[in-house]
């Protein structure tokens, strides 16, 4: 009984290390939009067997982040300059619920952890290479954009504002790899911070929108030869109050 358990441990361990690659791999560009996933290859990249590497993909398939062709295999979700925009309007009206909800219930272990979350933020390089983003920054990134949020107390908004967050950094890992100008993150992300510890609802909210529209604006430009952006006026409202 034991060693069955533990078996069955080591599965779900197995199958959750190769999700969390495979998916890694997606969202940093590692693995290329459109570019085909033949099971024997990722096999052989992440050293597990057929079963964890199936699983992975339905999964990633329910996501949004693998398409599966009939007769030709899976995929890696493409990219659109429509689907773009599309994916930044909607996580700004999301976020921007949450971020409301937030502000009205967080508490001093939220603003601590808020405090905490930028400045391990500050601290971490963003790019490993010109035009690769540190894994760690990456982390970090995504972490404090969820401590923005993490007292909103509605998990199934929260799980819907991580899914749009992660299929945004993906267009970002793009833009870097093509190499458009950067920012100043670490400007924008202390006015971020700053408002959200003042409970100022109207001037969080304007920043977080600004801070998305810059960035959807970044990817755009690196995605206009693949195909002329739509324009930007759907993001560029102002959320209501």
């Amino acid at each position: 009984m034991t060693t069955s358990l533990a078996r069955s441990d080591a599965a779900i361990t197995l199958n959750s290390a190769a999700l969390a690659r495979l998916r890694s791999d997606i969202l940093n560009c590692r693995l290329m939009p459109n570019e085909r996933l033949r099971v024997e290859a990722l096999r052989e990249r992440y050293g597990v067997s057929t079963s964890p590497i199936r699983e992975a993909l339905m999964r990633l398939e329910a996501e949004g982040l693998v398409v599966l062709e009939e007769n030709k295999g899976f995929r890696v979700s493409d990219v659109s300059s429509e689907n773009l925009i599309d994916l930044m309007s909607t996580r700004i009206e999301i976020e921007g619920i949450a971020l409301r909800w937030s502000l009205k219930n967080g508490g001093v272990d939220w603003e601590a952890n808020l405090l905490s979350a930028f400045h391990r933020l500050s601290r971490q390089e963003k790019f490993e290479s010109p035009r690769t983003i540190s894994e760690i920054w990456s982390k970090e990134h995504e972490a404090f954009h969820a401590a923005l949020v993490s007292a909103c107390g509605a998990p199934t908004l929260m799980s819907i504002r991580s899914r749009l967050f992660e299929r945004a950094e993906r267009y970002v890992a793009l833009s870097i790899m093509a190499n458009a100008p950067s920012r100043d993150d670490v400007s924008e992300h202390k006015q971020l911070m700053r408002a959200a510890l003042s409970r100022d609802v109207g001037k969080t909210l304007e920043l977080n929108r600004l801070h998305i529209t810059r960035t959807l604006e970044k990817v755009a430009a690196s995605l206009a030869d693949r195909k002329r952006p739509a324009e930007l006026r759907i993001v560029n409202r102002k959320p209501t109050k």
